[in-house]
């Protein structure tokens, strides 16, 4: 089988998506078909992160990004009290045009994928697109379309996804798709490298010279909607009650400078380290290292970090929102109120000295990561859903 994977940010970014579909569709090639991916690039068609070699790029050059202005944004935001109600109105002010510049940013990118494929589409048997429906629906006018959604969408779009061959997704947005479209939406689960994430040792303490201390940590985008600025708040008030406590932070983004100016004194004491640049296949190490793995987000549908850190034998501690509750009942962590900087640092301070505890539910999350995810699976879910539709 020929598929073309339309996701335009797969060259450009590490986040849980993107994984998702790189891992996917690599154990998808090894089955013995011929993946094709379109994603945005820069005017050379240069691109920062590489596919992997079983998966063809095909970069769309041009200027793209998918939230332009927000680092500065944020820096506004910082002027303003953090509780006041200014605070909160710029907070709004910033998702909105965030939301406005990723909308322009897919319509852009639809355009680009329409001059692209015009006379193309019949080359590949089937289309599978992340998370776009403007993209999955013109798709879908020309060949067997699988859209999947990485997280719940309204049912104001229920026309559009009927028009798209199958509509895939897991965690809190399947159940919340499914609600309007019924069996239309069916399920496309996350897998995991269980050979490259499982327990064993690290040497990132030891480099750090935090041997000995209670590590938490978070990996994954720094944003607004992941809740970095509530993890800062969070541990510079948990650290005045436990002493030995360190955060590390593995990832980057907009609310990177926010993270460090909230956190300027603990970083200066070195109770703070910031990873911003470590691969897909190094961050087992940094997961290993921890103690704790923090999920801080404003909303979550079923996060790949969480997974991955689980593999790893690390428990976790996260906001109770969306997919978040439904990891939860595998009893591999613990929930706190969301958006409650508050409460996030007192159950980190009640949590973080419990280590007997805390590998207990460790070794819950690694065994719920080994009997229900795999990449393997993921692949010949995807191609049962090809074949539904005639494809293979």
């Amino acid at each position: 089988m020929k598929v073309l994977v339309l996701h335009s940010e797969l060259g450009v970014l590490r986040g849980g998506g993107e994984n998702f579909s790189r891992n996917l569709f690599s154990a998808f090639a090894q089955r013995g078909h011929h993946v094709a991916a379109a994603f945005v690039a820069n005017r050379r068609g240069r691109y920062p992160f590489a596919l992997p070699p079983a998966i063809e790029p095909i970069p769309i050059r041009g200027w793209w990004s998918s939230n332009f202005g927000q680092a500065t944004l944020s820096d506004i935001g910082r002027l303003f009290p953090a509780q006041g109600k200014y605070r909160k109105e710029w907070d709004h002010i910033q998702a909105a045009i965030g939301w406005r510049v990723f909308s322009w940013h897919k319509r852009r990118f639809q355009r680009r994928v329409a001059e692209r494929f015009a006379k193309v589409w019949m080359e590949y048997d089937a289309v599978y697109v992340h998370g776009d429906t403007l993209v999955a629906s013109m798709a879908a006018r020309h060949r067997p379309t699988v859209l999947r959604l990485p997280g719940p969408v309204t049912s104001e779009l229920e026309p559009i996804l009927r028009g798209v061959d199958a509509v895939c997704a897991n965690g809190d947005a399947l159940n919340s798709i499914r609600s309007f479209l019924g069996e239309h939406a069916t399920e496309l689960p996350i897998g995991i490298d269980t050979h490259l994430f499982q327990p064993g040792p690290s040497g990132i303490r030891s480099a750090l010279g935090w041997q000995g201390s209670r590590v938490v940590g978070y990996v994954g985008r720094l944003t607004h909607l992941k809740g970095i600025d509530i993890l800062a708040k969070a541990f510079r008030e948990a650290i005045s009650r436990v002493a030995d406590l360190r955060l590390l932070v593995v990832g980057s983004g907009e609310e990177s400078h926010s993270l460090r100016a909230l956190l300027s004194n603990e970083f200066a004491a070195g109770k703070v380290r910031l990873e911003p640049d470590v691969s897909h296949e190094a961050l087992a190490d940094w997961y290993r290292a921890l103690d704790l793995l923090i999920m801080p987000s404003r909303y979550e549908n079923f996060s790949n970090s969480l997974l991955e850190g689980m593999a790893c034998g690390v428990p976790f501690l996260a906001s109770e929102v969306g997919g978040n509750k439904i990891m939860a009942q595998s009893g591999a962590g613990w929930l706190f109120e969301p958006g409650s900087a508050a409460s996030l640092a007192a159950q980190v301070t009640e949590i973080a000295p419990k280590r007997c505890e805390l590998k207990r539910r460790g070794h819950l999350g690694l065994d719920y990561v080994r009997s229900r995810h795999s990449w393997t699976a993921s692949a010949e879910r995807l191609e049962q859903i090809f074949f539904a539709y005639g494809v293979y």
